[in-house]
Order: structure tokens, then sequence, then C-alpha cells
């Protein structure tokens, strides 16, 4: 069982269906990671004060070799609640 929720905007929806079926499926697959560490190797931090903000790009996807970055704001556990990775933006392109 994991202690991470992935919370993905509605406003992001049309985003996602604009990608390739191997776009969406990157995708899948780095919110699956995220849910289970939130700070996987391959992600950065961004300097913002008081919030951590972190980046993680997918490896090119197998269709049409785009990479897509996920832009995300981790909020750690509180007690017995989990903690939450919040996507805030994505961006597919070469």
């Amino acid at each position: 069982m994991t202690h991470w929720i992935v919370q993905v905007p509605r406003r992001l929806y049309a985003e996602f269906a604009h990608l390739s079926p191997g776009g969406r499926r990157a995708v899948h697959d780095a919110l699956a990671l995220l849910a289970a560490d939130p700070r996987p190797p391959g992600s950065t931090g961004e300097p913002v004060q008081a919030i951590e903000l972190r980046r993680l790009t997918t490896e090119p996807t197998t269709d049409t070799g785009v990479a897509i970055t996920l832009l995300y704001r981790v909020h750690d556990p509180q007690g017995k609640r989990p903690g939450r990775v919040e996507l805030i933006f994505i961006l597919a392109g070469p």
C-alpha cells in the first residue's frame, strides 16, 4: 500500500487527451512511479521557497519519441493522512 495520493486536476484532462497512446502510457507509468515515491532519482527539485516543487521527465515514448515532463508539488504526509502528489503541469515535446 502506498502512502501517497496522486492528484490530477481536471484542467489537465484535455492535455492528456492530446497525447499519443505511447505518451499516455508514459504518463501513466510516471504517475505510478510518483505514487510509490514522489522523489525518484530521475526527478529534480525546483528552487521555490516554502513549497516542494519537482520535475520528472519520462523516457521518449515508443510511438512518437516524445519525452513528457511533469511538474508537480509534493505535500508530505500529515499524521495518519497520506502524502499528496499534486500534478501542476505537463509538457510534451522533443
